[in-house]
């Protein structure tokens, strides 16, 4: 179940889900626009909102809404669909 961070002036700034890969969590914060819709202002502030919650030495990707998570496989499609090849 996704734990939802919220902001008192920005509302609601995303959602972040634990996925268990090869017995390892990995933590994903997924962010309510498209990716690209997100400017630099707006993710800055979603990673002072995550560095708020995340325990010492965790780190989560940040994604857009377009992006499902559950269709990455692996380090090499990973990379593949952050640059947008699929």
């Amino acid at each position: 179940m996704p734990l939802t961070l919220h902001s008192s002036t920005q509302g609601n700034i995303g959602e972040l889900h634990t996925i268990n890969v090869n017995d390892d969590d990995v933590l994903i914060f997924q962010l309510p626009r498209s990716t690209r819709m997100l400017s630099d202002t707006y993710v800055q502030n979603a990673q002072e909102a995550l560095n708020e919650v995340l325990p010492e030495g965790k780190q989560a990707l940040i994604l857009g809404a377009d992006v499902n998570i559950f269709s990455l496989c692996g380090e090499e499609a990973l990379t593949l669909r952050l640059k947008g090849i699929i």
